[in-house]
């Protein structure tokens, strides 16, 4: 229920929906990772999936994404901040794997016996 004078909730109900939910999907992400029950790909797939469910839901439960008055402006914002956090750590990753391949070793250039 939106409170129409402030603009926020006026009830916790969806906060504690959102805390059930994000709880529930970090206990099966963990119980899915210790108990080994998928392959790997599919584990990597179930566990992204968990994530990006979760983070819709923190999102729309306690950041009230898309119910303030003028939502476009939150959007907006929330879009350009993903945007510089995929580069951030995107850039991060492809320097780091850039790194790895050309500076460490590989193991056809040193065999057992030569020095």
């Amino acid at each position: 229920m939106i409170d129409a004078h402030h603009g926020w909730n006026a009830s916790y109900k969806p906060q504690y929906l959102g805390l059930t939910l994000s709880f529930i999907m970090t206990i099966a992400a963990y119980r899915i990772v210790t108990h080994y029950e998928l392959t790997e790909p599919l584990l990597t797939l179930t566990i992204v999936g968990l994530g990006l469910f979760q983070v819709i839901a923190q999102l729309f439960f306690f950041f009230h994404l898309g119910l303030e008055s003028k939502p476009k402006w939150g959007v907006v914002t929330f879009i350009f901040t993903v945007l510089v956090i995929v580069i951030v750590i995107g850039g991060s990753l492809w320097i780091m794997s850039n790194l790895n391949y050309n500076l460490m070793p590989t193991m056809e250039n040193h065999s057992m016996g030569s020095h």
